[in-house]
């Protein structure tokens, strides 16, 4: 990606009605008319930093190095809050110090966070209620011409983390979490295909159980499960998810986002609690 033509991509819970995405790329442009613009997601749930941070930890990775990625899901804003830069996984991320950006401190040793202080890089004045305008939006705007991320504030160490929900794996099976709900009442996992692998080669049905309904069989297509009962499939992120075909699997079973899902295989067994804790 040569300089001058960078791509910024664009996170936020300001959906479309408003015209504050808008502002935000004509303050981007502003500075720099040869910066690109991606809109990754402008509906998230409102205020829902975990959302927001599970929707970039699994869509950064296809964007090329060099990349800014711009997070604005930030219901502290106008408070104490930092606005942070993290450098990264080859990229720049931009974002509120609230655990939003939990995914890169933990899984990026190499990972910089500086707190964005550097007045150079913000509109004035600043408001207290629309940091994405008057300094995450700038922000990128001078890094993609060329502001060197040194410039905009000092490291720091003490940025905010979320707790992520870890899975607990053992020889009877997978324990994970509802991560995501998609448009479409997809019930979408932190179990990854790697962690099934194990089970899957016992050749027995695999079985999900969340609010003491189970879900039998992984399916490799939506169209193959075309019964009235809820399936699982490896989604396009390697992730295990709850479906139903034509249908919406959050109506119909009630399972909200946070509730556990329990994978084994066979007969339940009488002690479900797996012991050993994976990231």
């Amino acid at each position: 990606m040569g300089k001058g033509t960078p791509i910024i991509t664009l996170t936020t819970d300001f959906g479309s009605r408003d015209p504050f995405v808008g502002i935000m790329k004509g303050v981007i442009l502003s500075i720099n008319p040869a910066a690109r613009l991606v809109d990754l997601t402008h509906h998230i749930e409102r205020f829902n930093v975990e959302e927001a941070l599970y929707t970039l930890s699994y869509s950064h990775l296809y964007f090329p190095p060099g990349t800014i990625h711009v997070v604005v899901v930030d219901p502290d804003v106008g408070s104490g809050r930092r606005p942070l830069l993290a450098q990264g996984n080859d990229s720049l991320f931009i974002a509120p110090d609230n655990g939003v950006l939990s995914f890169l401190f933990e899984g990026d040793e190499g990972c910089t966070v500086r707190a964005i202080t550097s007045e150079k890089v913000m509109r004035h004045p600043v408001s207290q209620t629309f940091h994405g305008r008057d300094v995450f939006a700038p922000a990128a705007g001078w890094l993609s011409k060329g502001v060197k991320p040194g410039e905009v504030g000092e490291v720091i160490t003490d940025y905010k983390g979320l707790n992520i929900p870890q899975l607990l794996i053992s020889e009877h099976g997978v324990l994970g979490e509802i991560i995501h709900i998609d448009r479409f009442g997809n019930l979408i996992t932190n179990i990854q295909k790697r962690h099934l692998e194990a089970l899957m080669k016992k050749g027995k049905e695999l079985i999900g159980e969340t609010r003491g309904s189970q879900v039998r069989g992984i399916y490799s297509a939506y169209g193959e499960n075309r019964s009235d009962n809820p399936g699982m499939i490896i989604n396009s992120f390697d992730l295990l998810e709850i479906f139903c075909y034509k249908d919406n699997a959050h109506d119909k079973t009630g399972v909200e986002r946070g509730e556990r899902v329990h994978i084994y295989v066979g007969p339940k067994p009488s002690r479900q609690e797996p012991r050993s804790i994976v990231p």
